[in-house]
């Protein structure tokens, strides 16, 4: 039997091999892993300096290519990060800064910095209208047919390209399947209307019929083989603080009833008047409209409720209950009621991806998919739901994360609630 002797740091009563003990002090090896740890720790807190890149830096494209510049971690340097955010900075660019950034972009592809050049490109694409012709060009002459967003606008000889791929080139055929979606132009729409029509031979080598890439891109094929959007042009930021009861709108406030499934508070994720903010609606949900979830239940399934014609909601009685559900829904923390307020008006596209630099709450607009997309379709009429609004957890709770996506059917007068996290 081997002999043991106790660790000697204080507190601790481990039992450890003498061998071991010889080797390091009489401790064992968490106490001497803790104390490396600790010295470890404060080294870097009495080490650590503040580096500021942008000192000096006034012009604003020079500005934006530090911020996208790669950053190899290191412990000992607190990188000082631009006091204007990024989103703003992009939307602020002249035409000329625009043409500046977009000709180093297209210098960035195909080296060893092509993911700077791919994150421009989303950036310019998202918070700008600048053309991305050259950059696209040579995205697609390296193989590089992402970001799929940065496409949305892509000349007549890239899409063609891209048509081409999707035919003939496997490795390729997903990403250029994408990019068609974003283009999304009575070109596009008939090839997605063929390959529905009669199914390609490379069908069976994709996860999802090609014509449902459109829904990634916010619109579908109708059974007519038109485009429908699902989503509203119309976008207006959330911003984190108080929503006022007298505004239009309100977010996040507990009902009275109970989620049939798990018992917990039932919520309304969102109280929206429609015609404020320039969105479609119906005399009968011309006052409000009240998107109605169970906080803890749609992180597990989607969840509905119908509109009533006085714009109240109820929980749908065709609410299909998930497979699984957890057993203490009473200990889940609930969302901080009345947390965000309507802010400024902005592009549909601001945050129609999830790595933008940017917040992600808002109504109207593309909705931020964490995820594969996920549209429900109305238990009514079997149409697929338009976008309403969506809430960012990490918007309103620091350290959260986690995505609330709300719907609607103005047609049945219906809404429903899906969530998604990385």
């Amino acid at each position: 039997m081997v002999d043991k002797v106790v660790c000697k740091a204080s507190g601790c009563s481990n039992l450890i091999q003498e061998t071991t003990a010889a080797r390091t002090g009489g401790r064992c090896m968490p106490c001497v892993q803790a104390a490396a740890k600790k010295e470890r720790d404060e080294y870097i807190r009495k080490n650590r300096r503040d580096f500021n890149e942008f000192e000096g830096v006034t012009d604003v494209v020079e500005a934006l290519k530090v911020i996208h510049k790669p950053r190899k971690y290191d412990p000992l340097i607190n990188w000082i990060p631009h006091p204007t955010p990024t989103d703003e900075l992009y939307l602020g660019l002249s035409e000329s800064e625009q043409s500046r950034l977009t000709e180093y972009a297209k210098g960035l592809v195909g080296t060893e910095r092509n993911q700077e050049a791919e994150e421009i490109c989303l950036c310019l694409s998202a918070f700008t209208s600048t053309p991305l012709d050259a950059c696209l060009r040579r995205l697609v002459s390296y193989g590089r047919i992402l970001p799929s967003l940065a496409f949305r606008n892509a000349p007549v000889d890239v899409r063609d390209e891209l048509v081409e791929r999707v035919e003939c080139d496997a490795c390729s055929r997903g990403p250029a399947l994408l990019a068609l979606a974003w283009i999304g132009d009575s070109t596009v729409v008939e090839h997605f209307r063929k390959w529905r029509s009669e199914k390609p031979a490379w069908g069976d080598s994709l996860f999802i019929p090609p014509e449902d890439y459109s829904r990634e891109a916010g619109w579908e094929l109708t059974p007519e083989g038109n485009r429908r959007d699902l989503v509203f042009p119309q976008c207006h930021a959330l911003e984190s603080g108080a929503s006022n009861t007298a505004e239009p709108f309100r977010a996040i406030s507990e009902r009275g009833d109970h989620c049939p499934w798990c018992s917990s508070k039932l919520t309304n994720l969102f109280q929206v008047e429609l015609a404020a903010f320039g969105l479609p609606h119906t005399d009968a949900c011309r006052d409000q409209v009240e998107v109605l979830t169970c906080e803890v239940c749609t992180a597990f399934g989607t969840v509905f409720s119908s509109i009533d014609r006085n714009g109240s909601t109820v929980w749908s009685p065709r609410n299909v209950r998930p497979e699984y559900l957890p057993d203490d829904s009473d200990a889940w923390g609930r969302l901080p009621q009345g947390s965000l307020r309507v802010g400024k008006g902005r592009s549909a596209l601001h945050s129609a991806d999830q790595f933008l630099p940017t917040r992600f709450s808002q109504i109207g607009g593309y909705p931020t998919w964490v995820q594969d997309s996920a549209y429900p379709k109305c238990l009514e009429c079997s149409q697929t739901m338009m976008f309403l609004a969506q809430v960012d957890r990490q918007d309103i709770e620091q350290y959260s994360e986690g995505m609330f996506f709300a719907f609607v059917c103005l047609d049945c007068l219906a809404t429903a609630t899906v969530y998604q996290q990385t």
